[in-house]
């Protein structure tokens, strides 16, 4: 039964629903800044785990309340604007988590725990982080079950205790002509988050782009782009992407794209199809330098270029056609700092003991800024991404498929380090890495997945952080709930791809919750305290030996 209170002033009207929660209709004047929560029967055990909260100097703390009786003669309890959406939040979370049968076993109290501490800044964002740790172990720990959450609801991840929010709604963001089965943040590679981070590009599956308001996770507006959208590194209004062989650039307020460089010019006699950085590159930390491939009309690499758009010229090209393995290259960028040009050659893998060189290239090579001295730093590569250690030197951590290790490489001197073994042993999973927490260097996320229900390794299933040191710790935030069978084509876009923005606080995956086999995904974001890091057990130095 839909029960309709109110405080007598129009325009300030609470509907609660028994088993679905309250919707509040209106906006308040700045001296009516209160409405009520329901205390019928029907709610009372409801209130119970989620009891109305006051707002004290900004921090949500929880007030039992007084009920009173509006203009309607209804009891009511009174609470502040701010608390009641922290209540309304935790009452949709519990339409989907019903508390009574929960309670009985220890993976129901999770879910009832995780829903008790669901505090929210405003209704439909990310949580106020009454976090008090991390979890840091390796225990194997199984998937929890439970219904996929409605969207813009936080909710606490039932055993790692991160804030998690479901950011898109398939079925009402899209646009009418939109086909796309779901929506996803772009790739773990890829910085999502403009450059103030008030916005979030989101994809269509069917190449279709999205803005985000980062604040309240709604849809703002559809983009009229193409190929490898990246954000300018100062203005939060402007993205770049590529449309054939043009770098273009486009305001999202205006949505007029314009020309900033057409690479034609700089290829007389040769036809070309694209000059971008093939889905996975970007620019440097600072915007300026972009690292691209040109490609011909049969989609092979012509010539590696190095672009300045400070100053709106190529810097640097190296003609590849005629060398061996270039039309493999599968995708390039520049380094972080812009220091270095990555070159993944893909299928041009080397043969086992061997690295490329800059005469006969394979594997993964990097080249100096102006296209020369290019080395071989793998023989083959599974997923990486470039980051910065804490120390502030450019790296690759990546899968080394030779050892299976999740590794760090140094650009500069070629030097590995292993991070954490990967386990094979008993199932085969991927993964990905984002290590585009530029500004807390020292750090990469990571994701797995896998088309098995049981867990086999701690790391199965997963989101969580990885330390870029020898014997670093590792934070564990989140099981992403995405079934990735190998065998079903669509499942390429279940994958999480999780990648974080840039100082490590918020990090976005795609799931399809289960729906294996189709293309009907979502993107959620996990939100971290701001001071994560200082909450981890520090790292004690090793002792020396003592010589005798």
């Amino acid at each position: 039964m839909l029960r309709r209170l109110s405080r007598g002033t129009p325009g300030t009207t609470l509907l609660f629903e028994p088993g679905v929660g309250l919707t509040f209709v209106g906006d308040l004047s700045a001296d009516e800044r209160k409405v009520g929560a329901s205390s019928e029967d029907g709610a009372r055990n409801h209130l119970e785990v989620c009891p109305p909260a006051q707002v004290r100097d900004g921090a949500i703390s929880q007030w039992s309340g007084h009920p009173i009786t509006s203009a309607g003669g209804s009891p009511v309890y009174v609470a502040s604007m701010r608390a009641v959406a922290a209540l309304a939040s935790c009452l949709a979370l519990l339409a989907v988590h019903p508390i009574g049968a929960a309670q009985s076993h220890v993976q129901g109290s999770a879910v009832a725990d995780a829903v008790r501490t669901n505090d929210v800044r405003s209704a439909g964002v990310a949580c106020v982080d009454p976090q008090t740790g991390v979890v840091t172990d390796q225990q194997i720990r199984q998937v929890p079950a439970f219904p996929e959450p409605p969207a813009r609801t936080p909710f606490r991840d039932p055993l790692f205790r991160s804030c998690v929010v479901r950011v898109t709604d398939r079925d009402h963001d899209k646009s009418a002509d939109d086909p796309s089965g779901g929506l996803k943040n772009e790739y773990s590679k890829v910085q999502s988050f403009n450059a103030d981070e008030s916005r979030i590009l989101v994809r269509g599956t069917a190449l279709t782009w999205y803005v985000y308001d980062a604040a309240t996770l709604q849809p703002i507006t559809s983009l009229p782009i193409d190929y490898d959208p990246r954000w300018d590194a100062v203005d939060p209004n402007v993205l770049y992407f590529v449309s054939g062989p043009r770098l273009m650039r486009l305001d999202v307020r205006t949505q007029q794209p314009t020309v900033l460089h057409d690479f034609t010019g700089d290829f007389p006699g040769q036809t070309l199809t694209f000059v971008w950085t093939k889905y996975e590159g970007s620019p440097s930390r600072d915007g300026r330098i972009w690292g691209l491939k040109a490609d011909d009309e049969n989609y092979e690499t012509v010539a590696l270029l190095v672009y300045d758009q400070t100053q709106d010229r190529i810097i640097a090209k190296r003609d590849m056609r005629g060398v061996v393995g270039a039309a493999a290259i599968d995708n390039v960028t520049i380094s972080p700092l812009g220091d270095y040009f990555a070159a993944d050659f893909g299928d041009h893998y080397c043969e086992p003991g061997q690295l490329g060189t800059d005469a006969a290239p394979c594997g993964y090579m990097v080249y100096d800024r102006n296209l020369q001295n290019g080395r071989g730093l793998l023989r083959i590569s599974g997923h990486l991404d470039l980051a910065l250690d804490a120390t502030g030197r450019e790296v690759a951590v990546y899968q080394d498929i030779d050892t299976d290790n999740l590794a760090m490489l140094d650009l500069a001197t070629g030097a590995i380090t292993n991070l954490l073994p990967l386990d094979f042993s008993q199932h085969a999973f991927g993964l990905h890495i984002s290590g585009r927490a530029l500004d807390r260097p020292g750090w990469a996320v990571i994701s797995t997945h896998d088309g098995d229900a049981t867990s086999f390794t701690w790391m199965d299933k997963q989101i969580f952080l990885v330390e870029l040191r020898s014997g670093g710790r590792v934070v564990r935030l989140a099981h992403h709930h995405s079934m990735v069978d190998p065998a079903q084509e669509h499942d390429y876009w279940a994958e999480p791809q999780a990648s974080t923005n840039r100082d490590l606080t918020k990090v976005l995956f795609t799931t399809n919750w289960g729906r294996s086999g189709t293309d009907q995904v979502e993107m959620y974001m996990i939100e971290l305290p701001t001071d994560w890091p200082s909450r981890l057990q520090p790292v004690l130095p090793r002792r020396r030996a003592v010589p005798h």
